[in-house]
């Protein structure tokens, strides 16, 4: 006989319940970390400005980094020369469009390289 809490849920479906959210969890923590490597590949294939980034990252990993998270790194990665922007108007408004330039390709080279070689070393049992 399978115990049941107060809303009817099982152990077994609360404990699911548990490993998935934990999951969610760690899926946000570690692209939280990708962040910088995320921006950097959407910029490789086309020109952005900063929602679209915003709404591209959800979309595409189901993941909403914070504005205040997400403007800081794009002005760290002008600094670096990674990326290039202007302001283009759409709307009678202005919008900060950014590019990825060939020191930003670079960097992404790198990333990509070391997290296929992490790959590769996780493989190697």
């Amino acid at each position: 006989m399978e115990m049941r809490g107060e809303e009817g849920r099982s152990r077994k479906e609360i404990g699911t319940w548990l490993l998935k959210a934990e999951l969610r969890s760690l899926q946000m923590e570690k692209l939280r970390g990708l962040l910088d490597y995320l921006v950097l590949r959407l910029l490789k294939n086309q020109s952005m400005h900063g929602y679209g980034i915003l709404s591209a990252v959800k979309k595409l990993y189901g993941y909403y980094p914070a504005p205040s998270t997400l403007y800081p790194l794009l002005s760290s990665f002008e600094k670096k020369g990674y990326l290039e922007s202007r302001f283009e108007f759409r709307n009678g408004r202005p919008r900060r469009v950014y590019d990825i330039t060939s020191d930003g390709k670079i960097a992404l080279f790198f990333v990509e390289d070391l997290l296929n070689h992490v790959m590769s070393l996780a493989s190697l049992k």
